[in-house]
C-alpha cells in the first residue's frame, strides 16, 4: 500500500533539506514565499536536476505550480501498459516531491507537494503552503 511518505519521497526530502542548508543566502528568503519558491525553481532544481523549472505559476494564496517540460528522469519512461506507466511515473516523481518539501522545510515553510504528468517527459509539481 501507499504510505503518506514513501522511501523515495523521504530520501528526496533529505536531499532538498541538506542542499538548502549548505546555501547561506537561503535563510534570507524564508520571509517571502514567492522568493523562496523562485530560489528553488532556479538554484535548487538546477543543481539537483541539471536545469531550471520552466514555468512557475501561483494563485497568490499559497498555491504554486512548478512546470518542467523536459524532466530528464521521465524521458525514457514508455510502456504500452498504461497502468504500469502510471505506477513507474508516480514512483519516479516521489523523489522530486520530497526534494521540494525538504528545501521548503529548511526555509521554514511547511507545505504539501504533489506531482502530475502529462505528455512525458513533461510534469508539474503543486506546492500548497500550510
Amino acid at each position: 500500500g501507499e504510505t503518506a511518505s514513501s522511501r523515495p519521497e523521504l530520501h528526496g526530502y533529505e536531499v532538498g533539506y541538506r542542499f538548502v542548508e549548505r546555501i547561506a543566502q537561503a535563510r534570507a528568503l524564508a520571509a517571502d514565499h514567492l522568493e523562496a519558491i523562485k530560489f528553488i525553481c532556479k538554484d535548487v532544481w538546477n543543481e539537483i536536476f541539471g536545469k531550471q523549472i520552466d514555468k512557475l505559476q501561483t494563485n497568490h494564496r499559497g498555491v504554486f505550480v512548478l512546470k518542467d517540460y523536459t524532466f530528464r528522469w521521465l524521458a525514457r519512461v514508455s510502456s504500452d501498459d498504461a497502468e504500469a506507466m502510471k505506477r513507474v511515473t508516480a514512483n519516479i516523481l516521489q523523489f522530486p516531491c520530497g526534494v521540494l518539501r525538504g528545501a521548503l522545510a529548511n526555509l521554514g515553510i511547511v507545505a504539501t507537494v504533489t506531482a502530475e504528468y502529462g505528455t512525458l517527459p513533461s510534469c508539474s509539481f503543486s506546492i500548497r503552503i500550510q
